[in-house]
């Protein structure tokens, strides 16, 4: 009674918070006769969108994105022309395939329906996301959650309204070349035991959320939580702007990693080359490597380990 008039599935979601495993499809697996398929999405389909394609490919094409993934085996490719489109497939990625725009990214949107919890989630062993914008309207969850398995983000634009990019226990995320911004709480959030690699993006204007709880109000470009650390590697990242830390490292207790604060702290103070190599000695420890990344202009500040 005390949930009132709540359907059967926010019922769920209060119980097991907004990252309760979404999906329950099936992996298709490969075609009975060994064949991929490049599906082509555009309302219509010209000599020119396929001339780059050898002669041998089996083609399908498709005017609505929905119904081409719909049709989708593992190794299959979507190829889609300048367009909006919406597909509530998107969160229900468990076969190995390849979803890329041709054009500009700018002018190939996809953008999530408000009345849907989930914008893009993939529990795929591969999956590869290039040359688009993800447009995040009104979903709860991220505007990509990654349950298990591996995904590619490369040369995406992911505009978000609501939560960032979330990888969960166990899961992977590689994104290069990419821009994520507005996003309510980090721009990306690394749930223990997972592991991303993020090279030459831009990562900005994140946390945008209105609250008063101060663990919250520290996160920014991109947030990790710990026990047992996530594995990070970062390379060329432009991190700014963000309301929050750049980077957070979310620790469970005081004493926790207790010798890593001082060491970031001294290392603010000072800029001292010994403390660097504390600092370091405290990536190593968390599994996070950082080259040459330009990390600024975080309301915050650029780095931080946050007790929770």
């Amino acid at each position: 009674q005390r949930f009132g008039r709540l359907k059967w599935a926010d019922h769920l979601r209060l119980i097991h918070g907004p990252f309760f495993p979404r999906i329950l499809r099936r992996r298709k697996g490969k075609r009975e006769f060994g064949k991929t398929i490049t599906h082509i999405v555009a309302k219509v389909m010209t000599t020119e969108m396929i001339k780059d394609l050898s002669s041998d490919t089996l083609l399908q094409q498709h005017d609505d994105l929905d119904l081409a993934l719909d049709n989708c085996y593992s190794g299959d490719t979507v190829i889609i022309f300048p367009g909006e489109y919406q597909a509530a497939n998107l969160a229900l990625l468990t076969d190995d395939i390849i979803i890329k725009g041709v054009g500009k990214r700018e002018e190939i949107m996809i953008t999530s329906e408000p009345s849907r919890d989930s914008f893009v989630v993939s529990k795929a062993d591969n999956v590869k996301l290039t040359h688009l914008s993800l447009i995040q309207q009104g979903t709860v969850d991220g505007i990509v959650v990654v349950e298990s398995g591996h995904m590619t983000l490369e040369n995406c634009i992911l505009k978000c309204e609501g939560t960032g990019v979330c990888v969960l226990t166990g899961a992977a995320l590689t994104i290069t070349d990419s821009e994520i911004t507005g996003a309510q709480g980090a721009g990306v959030e690394l749930y223990p035991g997972s592991i991303a690699i993020l090279e030459r993006n831009e990562i900005h204007h994140c946390n945008n959320l209105r609250t008063s709880d101060s663990s919250k109000s520290t996160l920014g470009g991109v947030n990790m939580k710990v026990l047992p650390a996530p594995k990070l590697k970062m390379t060329n990242n432009h991190i700014y702007s963000n309301k929050g830390y750049g980077v957070s490292i979310l620790q469970p207790t005081e004493q926790f990693f207790i010798v890593a604060e001082e060491a970031l702290n001294k290392r603010a103070a000072s800029g001292d080359k010994k403390d660097d190599k504390m600092l370091f000695k405290v990536m190593q420890n968390l599994n996070l490597e950082m080259n040459n990344n330009k990390i600024e202009a975080n309301v915050k500040g650029d780095i931080r380990i946050v007790t929770s």
